[in-house]
């Protein structure tokens, strides 16, 4: 591994008011962090409008999307944002890509979703090439397009993952694999073992794989299991999750109550110390990169900027 602990840990930012949240990312980089990663569901602004404005009011901040759902913009449409952000700041975009949930794609948009990684992979069929080369000729299932951008604009083109398959997918067409409220030892054992067989099988090395990690500013240990649970519990609500976490080795029953077992799996919490030295453990382990986010305790803001200052002093 090359890269140093910094460039390791990134901060997951919940999405904001667009001026606000261009606030929050000037105050990000002035305490040190790196680069940050940041979600946007169907129903929010769009990240990649606020992340340029953003991009204009720092000056070294590297801005990951995690995710932007593939169903929502046109692979053509998309590269054409990118590349406009490219532009005005060069190297400091990480495009992270998912399929997401069919059902957001039925109810949002209308789209009939039922081949969720064809389609993903078929998108970054037309992606990649339009961004790396500028220029991408296809006909396919899903996709059909013959056009030519101006520049390119060699954006790292990440796929968030959640089970073997998709991981597989991620190993053969993606730059990494993003995972989200995946307990480590799943992501040791079954998803990398999927990332590198995917790699293998398209010829190519190993991308790596960005872990996400909640984390709890609190020393008490039933308070983080709480706050965890409460956090955690849409997430074993819902289908896919479910199937990853039996996966994982947890019980239905565990799932259903949201078990201390299953929290403490996903969940670092504690002082800065105790934080800084699990996410360091983390980083021992065949884990390439960290993206840290908080789920708060009482004000939120307060620990957002306690996060913040911690991961920037690496």
């Amino acid at each position: 591994m090359n890269q140093s602990v910094r460039e390791r840990i990134g901060l997951s930012v919940q999405p904001q008011e667009p001026a606000k949240l261009v606030e929050t990312l000037v105050e990000i980089e002035k305490v040190g962090v790196s680069h940050i990663w940041i979600g946007g569901a169907p129903w929010e602004p769009d990240i990649l409008t606020v992340l340029t404005a953003a991009a204009m009011r720092t000056t070294r901040l590297k801005m990951g999307t995690a995710i932007i759902q593939a169903f929502a913009r046109h692979p053509v449409f998309l590269a054409l944002q990118a590349s406009s952000f490219h532009a005005l700041a060069p190297g400091r975009l990480q495009l992270g890509i998912g399929a997401s949930s069919p059902l957001y794609a039925k109810r949002a948009y209308g789209i009939e979703m039922d081949a969720p990684l064809a389609y993903l992979r078929e998108y970054m069929q037309v992606l990649r090439p339009l961004l790396h080369e500028g220029a991408v000729r296809h006909q396919g299932r899903f996709l059909t397009t013959d056009i030519e951008l101006p520049t390119t604009a060699p954006i790292p083109l990440l796929m968030a993952a959640l089970g073997p398959k998709a991981f597989r997918l991620a190993g053969e067409i993606a730059d990494g694999a993003i995972s989200a409220m995946c307990p480590v030892p799943y992501l040791l054992h079954t998803a990398l073992p999927a990332l590198q067989e995917g790699a293998t099988r398209a010829g190519r090395k190993c991308p790596r794989l960005v872990a996400h990690v909640p984390v709890v500013f609190t020393e008490d240990r039933e308070t983080a299991l709480q706050i965890g649970r409460q956090a955690m519990r849409i997430y074993t609500t819902r289908p896919n999750y479910r199937t990853m976490f039996v996966a994982a080795g947890f019980s239905l029953a565990e799932i259903e109550a949201v078990s201390e077992r299953l929290v403490e799996s996903l969940l670092v919490y504690g002082d800065e110390r105790r934080i800084r030295e699990r996410l360091l453990e983390l980083l021992h382990t065949e884990i390439d990169e960290l993206t840290v986010g908080l789920i708060p305790v009482a004000d939120a803001a307060q620990e957002a900027l306690r996060l913040a200052r911690l991961i920037g002093e690496w």
